[in-house]
């Protein structure tokens, strides 16, 4: 990928607005830096690495939860705690409120200065109370970097009931300039109803190729079968998907149609249109859905031709969700899902105020800050009230 150059503006920011972005990206440091002793420490109680089976093994992971820690620098919100099957509980929490000014500056340095074995064997010491040894320190140190390896390899589900792709950008240093960095990304809903992250990666959103790169990869891994993709309108992901995933119905993004369509039209006139342009979306039924369709174009074909045009492009693919449970229509109508997952990755960037020094860095901290998301999981309808699976291309 060629990134497009875009230089970074520069701003001018008080005295309060850059304290209040440099204690946002020391909290970031901190919770980045607990996150990973903690994985540290779930690695040597259950003498396994993440996704490694091993014969020593003692103990199993056993998902996550949440809890915010207050710091010198402010409140930390949801900081990821991993678990085990056999309920061990971490004294990291306990040994950091008892040196938390302690560790807060020697994290403060690392982050200034850039990270070093000493610094991080400081923090290591401060939290476990033992001096690390030179290999302890370089686990704590690869240790995210080791995770993000092995997640990028693991082994996926091969049937999801749906798929929602689409793709972002961030700000990365290329030859000392500020460039936009699209990264590709997929999110798939397992039979259970649990969402998952199944991968991302950059390239163009543009770039078909791109697209058929991730989708490759995701095949590779095990995934052969998605009954519903959710897009947007892009035609490189669209192309990608129907090579790749033949068989795959599409849902064309309800809300993302509704702003192309209103695109159209005078705002003024919005009032009118909007209501009887998104009824089409909350009918009771594909057929209802269809008939409101056809009554829209009808009423105004005359007075926003365009408009018109522009909704009947995708008529088959916008109503595709109709043939799918009820109770999931809420969900994959729009591509919101993965949406939210970009909106909470930028929440917690944007006031680090700073472009990424390189491709590999923002990749990273992607991968930190998604594998501490919560997805909500969808409710399963029974059987018998499961819509048949109807597979053709539309």
């Amino acid at each position: 990928m060629a990134p497009k150059k875009n230089d970074t503006p520069q701003m001018e920011v008080s005295q309060e607005e850059f304290a209040s972005m440099m204690y946002e990206r020391m909290r970031m440091a901190i919770r980045s830096t607990l996150e990973t002793i903690l994985e540290e420490e779930i690695e040597a109680v259950t003498c396994a690495g993440r996704y490694e089976r091993s014969p020593e093994r003692q103990d199993y992971r056993n998902g996550r939860y949440n809890r915010d820690l207050g710091t010198t620098v402010g409140q930390i919100e949801e900081l990821s705690v991993p678990r085990t099957r056999k309920g061990y509980q971490t004294k990291v929490f306990e040994r950091y409120q008892r040196r938390r000014g302690e560790v807060d500056e020697a994290i403060r340095r690392m982050y200034v200065q850039g990270l070093s074995d000493e610094q991080v064997g400081n923090v290591v010491e401060a939290l476990t109370e033992m001096h690390p040894s030179p290999s302890t320190v370089s686990r704590v140190y690869h240790s995210l970097e080791g995770e993000f390896e092995g997640w990028k390899k693991r082994l996926l589900e091969t049937h999801y009931l749906y798929a929602f792709a689409d793709g972002t950008y961030f700000t990365v240093i290329y030859n000392e300039e500020g460039c936009k960095m699209p990264i590709l990304a997929v999110v798939g809903v397992k039979t259970d109803g649990q969402k998952e992250l199944l991968g991302f990666r950059t390239g163009d959103r543009e770039n078909e190729q791109a697209w058929k790169d991730l989708l490759d990869d995701l095949k590779a891994r095990g995934m052969e079968e998605v009954d519903l993709w959710i897009t947007d309108g892009g035609q490189a992901m669209i192309n990608a998907i129907e090579s790749r995933f033949p068989q795959s119905r599409r849902q064309r993004c309800a809300k993302h149609k509704m702003e192309n369509v209103l695109g159209y039209i005078p705002e003024k006139q919005h009032a009118e249109v909007e209501p009887e342009l998104k009824g089409i979306f909350y009918q009771d039924s594909h057929e209802k859905a269809e008939q409101a369709l056809a009554a829209f174009c009808e009423k105004f074909a005359r007075a926003y031709p365009s408009a018109i045009e522009c909704l009947k492009r995708d008529q088959d693919a916008l109503l595709s969700f109709y043939d799918f449970p009820k109770e999931h229509w809420k969900t994959i109508r729009t591509s919101n899902v993965i949406e939210r997952l970009f909106c909470d990755v930028k929440k917690r960037t944007h006031k680090m105020a700073a472009a990424f020094r390189n491709e590999n860095s923002c990749l990273l901290m992607f991968f930190a800050i998604t594998r501490s998301l919560k997805f909500r999981r969808i409710s399963m309808p029974k059987e018998e009230n499961r819509a048949p699976k109807i597979l053709h291309n539309s």
